[in-house]
């Protein structure tokens, strides 16, 4: 990929699991999308969990990645920010 990752290696420049961070990304992007219909009512971690529970019932992929992290990244998410990226360790570009 043009970031450095190669997804079909499994592996991205650094060692990481490439796979891992772009289900990761993909999770957060998808819960985003989510929540913008169906807004927490209230923006810390708890209540974005909360908020993303039927979403996590609902997506295959869900039970795959940490819904806690999930719930702390969109909760982080400053305003303006778009994508975020870097798997569960990165954050909001």
């Amino acid at each position: 990929m043009a970031d450095g990752r190669d997804v079909a290696g499994g592996r991205d420049a650094a060692g990481g699991d490439a796979a891992r961070d772009a289900l990761f990304e993909l999770a957060v992007a998808r819960a985003t999308a989510y929540l913008r219909a169906r807004p927490p009512a209230t923006p810390d971690p708890a209540g974005v969990r909360q908020a993303l529970e039927p979403w996590a019932l609902k997506t295959r992929f869900a039970s795959r990645v940490d819904l806690d992290a999930v719930a702390r990244a969109i909760a982080a998410r400053p305003a303006g920010a778009t994508r975020w990226r870097g798997g569960p360790t990165g954050g909001w570009g």
